[in-house]
């Protein structure tokens, strides 16, 4: 793997030319995507990176009130874009990892030609009668307070209730850990902005090609999120994986990859 000197610690691998760039969810890191380097890297030059906050991510490049959006990490990523010098590149994000990729590119839509959104969503919070995005206000109004109150507890039932029917005891302290890793500073102020957030009204402006994969149980984004997704963003995708869970790159990776290697390919 090829380490650049760069404060949101990117690292590229892979035998291929097309740049596929890889944007972690919210709590995880880079190396969350490791379970599919094996069906990528034959065919693409994979671009990993952290986002400010997380993983190998310089603590500097931190900014308490910027880095507790999505919109702030979205321009992030533009940057990024731009200190690489990508052009028609692919994304990949997961969660909210891929928000944040949708906005990046109504900010430099010329940087990529493909966007594929793992479990990704524009609203968490349900909208009656029209949207149902998975949770009350009081349900995730408990789910802050629980982070606020005891951020151990919160992992470990945030983990156990993102892993649903795919859950094992190693992934279930994998993801676990992933959360304790980072500072309740930087995760509890995003994740109220991302889960009381609302970004429905950005999908018009997409004008990057999508491809949308979402597991057919998953506890935290449900396929109405999904089918959202799809009517709304243009030239989009939509495929339901036969799996649990909000992490199918950690419990499917097959089944994923078999996915992004037949309707995602370079």
């Amino acid at each position: 793997m090829m380490s650049r000197r760069c404060l949101h610690n990117v690292n590229e691998l892979g035998h291929g030319t097309t740049p596929l760039l890889l944007i972690h969810g919210f709590g995880c890191d880079q190396t969350v995507w490791h379970r599919l380097i094996p069906s990528l890297e034959n065919d693409y030059r994979l671009v990993f990176v952290d986002l400010a906050g997380f993983g190998g991510a310089d603590p500097e490049l931190y900014d308490d009130q910027r880095h507790t959006t999505p919109a702030g990490h979205a321009e992030d990523i533009a940057a990024l874009c731009d200190e690489l010098q990508l052009e028609n590149a692919m994304m990949l994000g997961h969660s909210i990892g891929g928000t944040i990729g949708l906005l990046a590119s109504i900010l430099r839509p010329q940087a990529f030609s493909r966007l594929g959104l793992i479990c990704s969503s524009a609203r968490y919070l349900d909208d009656p009668p029209d949207y149902r995005g998975g949770y009350t206000y009081d349900q995730l109004d408990s789910l802050m307070q629980l982070m606020e109150q005891n951020y151990l507890d919160w992992a470990g039932t945030i983990s156990k209730v993102a892993l649903g029917d795919a859950i094992t005891d190693d992934n279930q302290r994998n993801l676990q850990q992933r959360f304790l890793d980072v500072s309740p500073d930087v995760l509890r102020p995003l994740a109220r902005s991302i889960f009381l957030g609302d970004n429905r009204h950005h999908l018009p402006q997409v004008t990057v090609p999508s491809l949308i994969i979402q597991t057919a149980r998953d506890a935290i984004v449900p396929v109405e999120a999904a089918q959202y997704l799809q009517k709304h963003l243009p030239e989009s995708e939509l495929i339901i994986l036969d799996a649990g869970g909000h992490y199918p790159q950690m419990t499917a990776p097959d089944t994923l990859a078999r996915v992004l290697q037949s309707r995602f390919a370079a």
